[in-house]
Formats: C-alpha cells, sequence, structure tokens
C-alpha cells in the first residue's frame, strides 16, 4: 500500500441557525492517520450559569453563540490534534482519556470538584442535585466522540468509540458496515416507548422533539443519567452505561474499542449521528443493515458532499410529506480516509 496516495476528506452542516456543536478533524501522518468528530449533546439542567466561565475561557471568539457542550466537542477535537502526533505514539484510548481529563480539569477550576454540593453552591436553584449525587450528570457538558487511528506498519486500525458519535468501514469488496455501536439506542427507544403510551400521544412521538412536554423533558433528564452511569452504590453497569466525555471517570469502563486489520478497507469514515441516513421507528436489524449499505454506495457514488445534500433534502422531504413530521436537520460532520489500491 502507498500511503502516500491516502486522502482525508472533511464534511460538515450546521442543522439549523446556530453554531454547530460538531467538531471534526484528521491528518496523515508518515506512519499513521487519525481521525477523530465530537458531537456536543445539550445540558439536561438549565441554567447552569457558571458554565460560560468555561465557554469565554475556551472559545472566547465564539461565546456567548457555541454552547457549554459544544466547547467539549472542540476540546475533544483539539485534544486529539495535539496529541496524535506525540512519540512515543498515545493509542485513541489515551487520547480520549486526556480529553476527559482536560475537562475535568476545567470543571475544577469553576466548581473546585465534581461533585452535587459544589455545583449547586454556585447553582442553588438546581435543587434536583441534592436528591441524588448521580444527577450531577445532568448539570455537566457532555459530548460524544469517536476516534479512528490507522497504522501503516502494522497495517491495523483503532477505534475508540462512545454514545451514538460512529465509525463506518468500506470494504473492497463493497461492503459497508458500521463497526461500533449505538449505545444511546436502548434509552432512546424506551424513551419513546414511555411517550408513546401516553393517551394523547401521537403515532410519532421521540422525547427529544416534543418541546415544551414535560414528560418529555423529564424522560431526557432520565436519559443524561445513564452518560458514565453509576447505579446507587456508585458501581458501573455495562449494561446501560454510556461513554461520554463529562468530566467523569467512569468514560473509560463504557468506552468501545476494537481493532480490525486494514488489508481489506477501502475507506473509513467517523461520524456524529447527524450524519446517518433516517431511519424508520420500527426499524429491524436487517433493515438497518440494508440502509447503512445504502449509506455507502451513496456516499461512494456521490462523495460525501453528494451525500450531505442528499440527505438534507431526504431528511427535508420527510418532514415537509408528513411521512416523519418530527424529522429534524441535526449538526452533520464526517471525516473520511480513503485508502489507495
Amino acid at each position: 500500500m502507498n500511503v502516500n496516495h491516502a486522502t482525508l476528506h472533511i464534511v460538515q452542516s450546521t442543522g439549523g441557525d446556530h453554531l454547530t456543536e460538531d467538531a471534526a478533524w484528521g491528518c496523515l501522518y508518515e506512519q499513521s492517520a487519525t481521525l477523530v468528530t465530537a458531537d456536543g449533546a445539550a445540558v439536561r439542567l438549565h441554567p447552569v450559569k457558571s458554565l460560560q466561565q468555561l465557554q469565554d475561557k475556551y472559545a472566547p471568539q465564539y461565546s456567548p453563540e457555541v454552547t457549554p457542550s459544544g466547547v467539549v466537542s472542540r476540546l475533544i477535537r483539539d485534544t486529539v490534534a495535539e496529541l496524535s502526533g506525540v512519540f512515543p505514539p498515545l493509542s485513541p484510548k489515551q487520547m480520549m482519556i486526556r480529553a476527559n481529563q482536560r475537562l475535568a480539569n476545567e470543571l475544577a477550576m469553576i466548581y473546585g470538584e465534581l461533585s452535587a454540593a459544589a455545583i449547586t453552591k454556585r447553582e442553588p436553584h438546581l435543587t434536583l442535585l441534592n436528591e441524588d449525587e448521580r444527577y450531577i450528570r445532568l448539570a455537566l457538558p457532555v459530548a460524544t466522540y469517536a476516534v479512528a487511528r490507522a497504522n501503516w506498519q502494522d497495517q491495523t486500525l483503532d477505534i475508540v468509540q462512545g454514545a451514538d458519535a460512529a465509525v463506518f468501514i468500506l470494504y473492497r469488496d463493497g461492503r459497508f458496515t458500521q463497526v461500533t455501536p449505538d449505545q444511546m439506542a436502548q434509552h432512546d427507544a424506551a424513551s419513546r416507548d414511555i411517550l408513546a403510551s401516553q393517551t394523547d400521544a401521537p403515532a410519532q412521538h421521540p422525547f427529544f422533539q416534543q418541546l415544551g412536554d414535560t414528560r418529555s423533558m423529564e424522560v431526557n433528564r432520565r436519559n443524561g443519567l445513564y452518560h458514565n452511569y453509576v447505579n446507587p452504590e456508585g458501581e458501573i453497569d455495562l449494561a446501560v452505561g454510556v461513554s461520554v466525555v463529562n468530566g467523569l471517570p467512569q468514560m473509560a469502563d463504557y468506552m468501545f474499542q476494537t481493532q480490525v486489520s486494514l488489508a481489506d478497507i477501502q475507506a473509513v469514515l467517523v461520524t456524529s449521528d447527524g450524519m446517518f441516513w433516517p431511519s424508520a421507528p420500527d426499524e429491524t436489524a436487517e433493515a438497518a443493515e440494508q440502509r447503512v449499505q445504502q449509506m455507502g454506495e451513496r456516499i461512494i457514488r456521490d462523495g460525501l458532499d453528494g451525500y450531505l445534500v442528499a440527505l438534507r433534502a431526504q431528511e427535508t422531504h420527510l418532514k415537509e410529506s408528513g411521512i416523519n413530521p418530527h424529522q429534524k436537520h441535526d449538526d452533520a460532520t464526517g471525516v473520511m480516509l480513503r485508502l489507495p489500491g
């Protein structure tokens, strides 16, 4: 493989009239290539005014347009960019642990420590935190992440990922597969089921779309509890926990990791969840595989830019036609590594 002919391409589209909460970066080196995407997720409790200090310090050129979680996604991007070229090289896992600790240090400078008592001292209106120490997860800025690192000498691809960011692989035989799990899928599905069971709920009732509905707000808050989760006894639970960057140490416990051979790979795509082709609410596993395969075929045919245009058009069609009136444009970001041969 002549790695000099490998290429990188990055696309990004804001989902609305706001500064994107996504961040991405990629670089080709003599011995490796690194790709990263990060996607900021809304702070579950608000307002958390003390987080403005994080925005002012880390992104003064954007503040107050950028959200606290948008700052976290940029912190992830910049940390990976800074560490990916060091020698001896750090693994993607080590880089992400460093990013999470960097956020923890920034938050400690604001609160003194990451505890309910410390946060409510600055934000006394967040009375929910007094009910359960674990609820601090609802007041922290958070971002999902995916990192892929190709090693030319070993011919390996190392991947780490958390929550619903994703890594896709295009194989030389034409297969296009998502190699990372959606750690939030079970919680999102449970939330939809809870809300859809209400007598006044419409047939399609995504919890995150029902703005102003107090039930959906509570379900959304509850899902935030699974971020770097601990049970009431302070123990991790791999069945429900979701890995995110929010400064809490359990991030590494829930991180998805894998290594695959580069031998049969044509391209690697690292994305935020906004790049996914829309799925039906009742999609089967087989239908999901078909959707992903068709997504890859469109990307190869039209390129990332053409795919993104088609994605936005499909989202608009679903919403305006009434097929899915809750369909939205999410921030969409993708980094693709094309290998020669």
